[in-house]
């Protein structure tokens, strides 16, 4: 049997029991979803779960349900495995996006309009974050400063591994673009086939903390994760020769429990990462422009024609990339639009809640 201490359990969330309301639930923790059904671990047992009808009924928005990471109150339904879950404790903290689009999708302004304006939650109460690059044609570095943005959102921890150092000719060339970009974050090189460069990931799993692997598919995300578990608990595909991309092989997020008290996250490859961050969060990974915007002669310059601008003279002298700015400016253009859409859907759903 798991202890709740060992599954991260503390005072934060001890504090939030009421001992008169919720003397006959179980704490259990959510290591992994199907759908509408959760597997829970709790010093009582494992139980397969579901939400109550009133948790679902009271359910207002996508993040108001349990996500892995989380800790629940169940209620154990006698003589059985099963258990229903009635709350979510609070959150310390959690790596969220916007909710991807199932139909709909078009662009406009360089912006993906569409769906629904709301958080989704991936994984809740982490303490690191590792996002996962392959050394290959899966290489992306807008793609990691996107996941930064979001992690940043959250104040989490952020570790940059860029996988497959044994099949990469060059990898000191990818682990310059990085850390060029890295904001400070540890970025290091590995080989999750071949346990290379695994010893500083190490530092990182200690008992009662959580760990979160995200990245594309075909990154690494599984090998990783077997090669730390020394069993493959997930299947794993080569990617593609010709572009590099991989396969879905990991089809739902999943908690595993590592020898050393840790626990690791596995998380599917995301092909849409829509932000739910706010402004600040972008400025704190794009420091070196925001630092070089505020150098500006001129408080609204639009850093085009204007005399003595700051942004173009650093791009004309190499200070930073043309690249690297215009991917600045299309987060800046994103979390622009995810304002205005979410003050349109808060107006939608209190006229909604007024009926």
């Amino acid at each position: 049997m798991k202890s709740l201490q060992s599954m991260g359990w503390d005072s934060f969330f001890f504090e939030q029991l009421i001992p008169s309301k919720h003397n006959k639930y179980i704490p259990a923790k959510v290591v992994s979803q199907h759908n509408d059904r959760y597997h829970l671990v709790s010093e009582q047992g494992d139980f397969t779960a579901k939400v109550t009808g009133k948790f679902r009924f009271k359910a207002n928005h996508l993040r108001d349900y349990p996500v892995v990471g989380d800790f629940v109150l169940a209620e154990h339904i006698e003589e059985s495995n099963h258990a229903l879950i009635h709350m979510v404790l609070q959150r310390k903290n959690c790596f969220s996006r916007k909710a991807p689009i199932s139909g709909g999708r078009k662009m406009k302004n360089g912006v993906i309009e569409g769906g629904i304006t709301e958080e989704q939650v991936i994984v809740s109460n982490i303490d690191t974050v590792f996002i996962m690059c392959g050394m290959d044609g899966n290489f992306n570095i807008s793609r990691i400063e996107r996941y930064m943005t979001l992690a940043k959102h959250q104040r989490l921890e952020i570790v940059i591994l860029l996988n497959k150092i044994d099949l990469c000719d060059k990898p000191e060339e990818y682990l310059s673009q990085v850390n060029e970009i890295a904001g400070g974050s540890l970025v290091l090189p590995i080989s999750a086939a071949n346990k290379i460069g695994f010893d500083p990931i190490l530092n990182y799993m200690v008992e009662g903390k959580t760990i979160v692997f995200l990245g594309s598919s075909g990154v690494g995300k599984s090998t990783l994760l077997n090669s730390l578990l020394e069993q493959e608990v997930q299947t794993t595909n080569q990617t593609s020769n010709y572009s590099g991309k991989g396969k879905h092989t990991t089809t739902h997020r999943q908690l595993f429990f590592h020898h050393s008290g840790c626990m690791i996250v596995d998380t599917p490859g995301m092909k849409e990462l829509q932000l739910w961050a706010e402004n600040g969060d972008l400025d704190s990974v794009f420091t070196d422009v925001v630092d070089i915007v505020a150098q500006c002669k001129f408080s609204n310059c639009t850093h085009r024609t204007e005399p003595d601008c700051a942004v173009q003279s650093a791009i004309d002298s190499g200070v930073i990339s043309r690249e690297r700015y215009e991917r600045y400016l299309t987060q800046q253009r994103e979390l622009s639009r995810l304002k205005e859409k979410k003050k349109e859907y808060m107006q939608k759903y209190s006229k909604r809640s007024k009926r």
